[in-house]
């Protein structure tokens, strides 16, 4: 059985714990300004009162990341693992099964992967990172092997214990390959290996707990692979997106994604902290914006809150595949804010608009609506262009400028794929 993580930590930002002071404000992280996170915390929501579950490698439990985060922990390995759970047997639960791999005494420092995708959830603000996407929500630690029945019994033990620590979302950034038959790799949902931890997966959902799950980093292009779990249809598939706003080159891609989300937030590491990458990071970063979410809206179906996410994502192009939604809080809380109670979401009509402007001596061309067509624009008698329009990061618009010098009156005409739609002067400053 061949497993593996799907992402990691790249750049150490601080390697010392205890020397972080408490936020007394969440500290500014570009990541999450991208999925215009702030637009639930402004409102009050930051995770109050809700659980995510993670199936990983365990945390530091004495990091200042996850002091008072972590309620509750499984710990399960099969008998052809050498490892062992930290009360010496191959299976634990609490609180102290939720713990990383330790060696004599020592965390296996290189083991970071569960605290990177844990303090993504809900890390605790300090002044050296930013805490996690529901920063006062709390965390269930699966520890596994990633076999087959140690994934199965961590899902089963979540749902067991859902209602005692609410637990609304399972984040999972891992893959398990167990082919039995070359039609498996055609087809996952059909490989008997994966039947169980499809049918716990099954269970999830029907009782509105959403399983989000690394799409993978194999720099394939439209192919699902045969991992689980991303690849069985009772999991949500997540990519990632860079700082510069564009699928990263390594996903793996398919039409079985269904969110994006960013991937390079300032996480825990076992002794500090460090950039986090990969489609490790935005599984979480999505099952955490999805809890935050279902605390705001408590009583809507947990599927209908999953398809308001999609509709009102912000659509990024890929090679292999048009507009694929990433999470947009403030979009889908806008989107939620008007969807009947398990109605289905009606996705928004975007108008389009053209508006011309000035600062700073530049002449400012911004569009709405208008993403993924060719802008053709002709100011002060010099032509430029910009194909495809995208918007800017975590915004509806687009925004074209040239430096003109202050003080003049500027004549602009704009074309949208060839067709002017706005004419006008407008005087710099």
């Amino acid at each position: 059985m061949l497993v593996r993580f799907l992402g990691g930590l790249v750049t150490t930002v601080m390697v010392l714990l205890g020397v972080a002071a408490p936020a007394t404000a969440l500290t500014n992280e570009p990541a999450y300004d991208a999925l215009n996170v702030s637009s639930s915390w402004d409102a009050g929501y930051l995770g109050q009162n809700v659980t995510i579950a993670l199936i990983d490698q365990g945390v530091n439990l004495n990091h200042e990341y996850f002091q008072g985060q972590v309620v509750d922990g499984i710990c399960v390995y099969q008998s052809n693992s050498s490892s062992r759970c930290p009360n010496g047997t191959r299976f634990q639960t609490g609180v102290a099964a939720a713990s990383q791999r330790a060696i004599r005494g020592w965390l296996v420092e290189e083991e970071d992967h569960g605290n990177m995708v844990a303090g993504i959830v809900a890390g605790k603000p300090n002044t050296l990172a930013p805490g996690g996407i529901a920063p006062q929500a709390k965390l269930l630690m699966a520890n596994t092997d990633m076999q087959p029945a140690s994934v199965v019994a961590a899902l089963d033990y979540i749902y067991e214990n859902r209602e005692k620590h609410n637990i609304v979302a399972v984040s999972m950034s891992f893959g398990i390959l167990g082919l039995s038959s070359r039609q498996d790799l055609l087809n996952c949902n059909t490989n008997p290996v994966y039947a169980g931890v499809r049918a716990s997966l099954k269970r999830l959902r029907s009782v509105g707990i959403i399983p989000f799950a690394a799409a993978g980093n194999g720099f394939y292009l439209d192919s699902a692979e045969s991992w689980a779990p991303t690849c069985l249809d009772e999991a949500v598939s997540i990519g990632s997106v860079d700082s510069s706003g564009n699928i990263a080159v390594y996903n793996t891609m398919s039409t079985k994604v269904e969110l994006l989300a960013t991937e390079y937030a300032i996480s825990a590491s076992t002794y500090g902290y460090a950039q986090a990458s990969g489609t490790s990071a935005a599984a979480p970063s999505v099952a955490a914006s999805f809890a935050l979410l279902k605390q705001e809206f408590k009583d809507q179906n947990s599927e209908v809150i999953l398809s308001a996410m999609k509709l009102s994502g912000k659509k990024i192009d890929d090679v292999v595949r048009k507009d694929v939604p990433m999470v947009d809080l403030a979009a889908a809380r806008a989107l939620l804010a008007k969807t009947p109670i398990n109605e289905a979401p009606v996705a928004p009509v975007v108008e389009q608009k053209i508006t011309v402007g000035a600062y700073n001596g530049y002449v400012a061309i911004y569009t709405q609506g208008h993403e993924g067509s060719k802008l053709t624009a002709k100011v002060a008698g010099k032509w430029l262009t910009v194909n495809p329009i995208t918007n800017q990061a975590g915004k509806s618009y687009s925004l074209t400028k040239r430096f003109t010098g202050a003080g003049y009156n500027i004549a602009v005409d704009v074309y949208i794929d060839g067709v002017k739609l706005k004419s006008t002067q407008v005087l710099t400053r």
